[in-house]
């Protein structure tokens, strides 16, 4: 049985959680570092923006990407975009058109959880309740 998911995670904050970056804010990183990883959760489209990332040459890691995101992701559950999360997503007051970004959002509204996001677009919407 999969646990019930408390936060989820913005891809950033999935990246930097995962390569224990310092750019986490201090309230993001406690609540990542309280909450056992099954706890914590991340959209499938954030794997899929990783993978665009990191072929458009913006993110780049010391090591294989998939062995050191691995790690983490092996302990994080994986949300998958559902028909509710889909109709949700582009009726989000987001101020841009980022696909990622509305339907990571719309996973946090739908499953009624807190996204750990640094994004300042998505936490002045209020369409989700974030920890930053």
């Amino acid at each position: 049985m999969t646990a019930r998911v408390k936060y989820l995670l913005d891809t950033h904050a999935f990246i930097w959680a995962a390569t224990d970056e310092d750019r986490l804010s201090t309230r993001a990183a406690r609540a990542i570092s309280t909450t056992p990883y099954e706890q914590l959760g991340i959209s499938d489209v954030t794997l899929q923006e990783i993978g665009l990332l990191l072929f458009s040459g913006r993110i780049s890691f010391k090591g294989s990407p998939a062995g050191i995101l691995g790690l983490m992701l092996d302990h994080v559950n994986v949300l998958p975009v559902t028909l509710d999360i889909a109709i949700a997503a582009p009726g989000l007051p987001l101020p841009h058109g980022d696909q990622f970004d509305r339907v990571i959002t719309a996973t946090a509204k739908i499953h009624r959880i807190p996204l750990i996001t640094k994004d300042a677009n998505i936490s002045a919407s209020l369409a989700v309740a974030t920890v930053w």
